[in-house]
């Protein structure tokens, strides 16, 4: 998949407010900073998956893998 269609898929499910990235599902939210912690979701979320646990590892490597 190519990183266009990647970065909308991250962009579906996280936003970046004040430097943090922000869940759209449970509205929680994480520092960049503790980005080596996994991501602390509310009990009502429904998300799941290795981008669920590391949003900004996740944009990291979509980014890299977009600059070739």
């Amino acid at each position: 998949m190519d990183s266009e269609r990647e970065i909308e898929k991250w962009n579906a499910r996280w936003m970046i407010v004040a430097g943090r990235a922000v869940c759209t599902g449970c509205l929680e939210s994480q520092a960049l900073e503790d980005c080596e912690s996994p991501f602390s979701h509310a009990r009502t979320s429904e998300a799941s998956g290795e981008q669920a646990k590391h949003p900004w590892r996740a944009l990291h490597d979509i980014l890299d893998c977009a600059r070739g």
